[in-house]
């Protein structure tokens, strides 16, 4: 089967392995990447010793990192800064979706009838621990497709979370990721409001996104009660601001210097 031409497209994917169910996944991800498109996979790994390694990523990037909360913000913002490619997918470890659904987001990014998109339409199902590992093993998307009725939605209709495709250089202009978020928050909803404040196009695809199942620790829910009173403010302070304040917003946060 040919490969579809996403070469001006790179897969950006910061992990932290913190299970091995997480690994699994992440190499299930990375095979369905590699079989269906000709692009660039960009695989950043944060922590104290260095999990992954595959001949399927075209750039690895090993940071050295004993917090235990992975800065995930930072890292999209460090790698968003060394890619060079016109259209960046920005991609969580446990996440997929048909082919079809992220060729298409592509196309309305070239037309520019879009600056970011969302691969699925918001409905974001959890993958039951038994099928995961199916689909890990078998390794076939259409195993998940068939079997969606036995998911249930981790977020509603409405997730805007796990995967977001963007043109790189006006992610670059709304501020890449803000990183005063730092570990598991509101970001993926503060970045959607900061981009419609700022009148950039934002869409979504119809289809849906599946998470595969991993354990969840301290970088799958709040670390704090501090923490995630301090993140609501953040984001809260965002919603609040017109387009002209969030611009000089913007242009005060120290990453951007």
């Amino acid at each position: 089967m040919s490969k579809i031409d996403l070469t001006d497209v790179s897969f950006l994917i910061p992990v932290r392995i913190d299970s091995k169910e997480r690994l699994e996944n992440l190499y299930a991800i990375l095979q369905f990447f590699k079989s269906n498109f000709q692009s660039s996979i960009v695989v950043l790994e944060a922590d104290k010793t260095e999990k992954v390694h595959h001949d399927l990523i075209d750039k690895k990037i090993f940071i050295e990192d004993h917090d235990p909360v992975f800065y995930r913000t930072k890292y999209l913002n460090k790698m968003t800064r060394a890619s060079e490619s016109k259209f960046l997918a920005i991609w969580d470890t446990d996440v997929i979706v048909p082919s079809n659904q992220i060729v298409e987001s592509v196309k309305l990014l070239r037309e520019e009838q879009a600056d970011m998109i969302f691969p699925y339409d918001g409905k974001f199902y959890n993958v039951d621990p038994v099928i995961s590992q199916l689909y890990v093993l078998k390794r076939d998307i259409d195993f998940l497709i068939k079997n969606q009725e036995k998911f249930h939605l981790a977020y509603g209709h409405f997730s805007v979370g796990g995967a977001f495709i963007v043109n790189r250089n006006k992610y670059m202009e709304a501020g890449m990721e803000n990183e005063n978020f730092y570990g598991w928050g509101p970001e993926d909803q503060e970045r959607v409001k900061r981009w419609e404040i700022l009148g950039y196009k934002v869409r979504k695809i119809d289809g849906v996104m599946y998470h595969l199942h991993h354990p969840r620790g301290i970088n799958s829910g709040n670390y704090s009660v501090e923490s995630n009173i301090n993140l609501k403010k953040e984001f809260c302070k965002v919603c609040r601001m017109s387009r002209n304040e969030l611009r000089e917003y913007i242009t005060t946060q120290k990453w951007l210097e």
